[in-house]
């Protein structure tokens, strides 16, 4: 039994006290054995409970965005979903993996040691098949990747790994670096065999495609960062002193925006069969006076009222009135 009940384990163990089949005294008797529990130490644990909890909301979130990106990029909805969150050796964790296998290894310079983005064959020719035309079919999944093939998927790893820094961000910002990349586990040794990591499974879906994205987290990367990993960091906002430099460099760069800007001369209501008639010559009539001061709009909204003319050979418009935020010509 674990140390929390579940609601449905509250609701068993209540019907069965107003039953009578279970009496106070063989609960209270029971709760005052002591528990043993086994440990593996060749399995240490690694990660508290809370610890884990914050991981996977990262992941969660980075789920979220690989998700997006390749519903754009497959022009189909993909779904990421994460499936399992394990702790165990290094060992046990390569020996999960298929052979072949897209197994990309990276690291960060804000990180200590490397980590691995493992990618099941049926995702790999999935998008490829995508990305080259096809439907999104997988029709071999046995046969080892070419090096063309595996320069294309290797361009979406940057996407996938430019996701999880950005999940990373509000824990610990970093930017990933792709070290190299294999396709047997056999040659992929980053850490000692027994030493725990932390294995993330995400399963992907889009099309008929689906199969699994893994990451392998040693634990001498994440300890590091074990302060970090708590609910109180995640949902902890940092809110940065508005100083005079930052509202000068607001300033400076909003100065430099540009925003479209039209003046116009005046509207106008024709149906179509009088525009298939217009010809060289004819004039529109338009509902605004000549003697009007006409609207000029920027990014499509009314800011101005002016009087156009001419200034040193161009055209040009003056400035008579700023239209107030709310308010349109007819008000003004």
């Amino acid at each position: 039994m674990s140390d929390v009940l579940s609601q449905e384990e509250i609701d068993r163990l209540l019907a069965a006290l107003s039953q009578g089949e279970v009496s106070i005294e063989e609960v209270k008797k029971e709760g005052e054995e002591k528990k043993i529990r086994t440990y593996d130490f060749l399995r240490p644990q690694k990660f508290s409970k809370e610890q884990i909890r914050t991981i996977q909301m990262i992941h969660e979130n980075f789920a979220r965005g690989v998700s997006t990106y390749f519903s754009g990029k497959l022009r189909s909805f993909t779904s990421v979903n994460v499936v399992g969150i394990d702790q165990l050796t290094y060992d046990e964790y390569m020996k999960s993996i298929g052979n072949p296998s897209f197994i990309t290894i990276f690291t960060a310079r804000e990180l200590v040691g490397s980590a691995i983005l493992n990618m099941a064959l049926e995702i790999f020719y999935g998008i490829l098949d995508v990305l080259l035309g096809g439907p999104g079919e997988v029709l071999d999944v046995k046969r080892v990747p070419t090096e063309i093939e595996m320069g294309i998927i290797r361009k979406e790893i940057v996407n996938i790994l430019t996701a999880l820094s950005q999940a990373w961000s509000s824990i610990h910002p970093f930017i990933p670096v792709v070290e190299s990349v294999e396709t047997n586990p056999q040659f992929v040794q980053i850490v000692p065999s027994s030493e725990m990591v932390l294995a993330i499974t995400f399963f992907v879906t889009f099309g008929k495609v689906e199969g699994y994205l893994s990451l392998c987290w040693p634990s001498s990367v994440i300890e590091p960062l074990g302060e970090k990993l708590t609910t109180q960091s995640w949902f902890k906002v940092k809110q940065k002193e508005i100083t005079e430099e930052i509202v000068e460099s607001l300033r400076e760069n909003l100065s430099k925006t540009k925003v479209d800007v039209v003046a116009k001369l005046g509207t106008t209501v024709l149906t179509l069969g009088e525009i298939l008639l217009l010809e060289v010559g004819d004039v529109i009539r338009l509902k605004e006076h000549y003697d009007e001061p006409i609207t000029v709009e920027v990014n499509g909204r009314a800011k101005f009222l002016a009087k156009p003319g001419q200034y040193k050979g161009n055209y040009a418009v003056k400035i008579v009135e700023v239209v107030k935020e709310g308010e349109s010509y007819d008000e003004q």
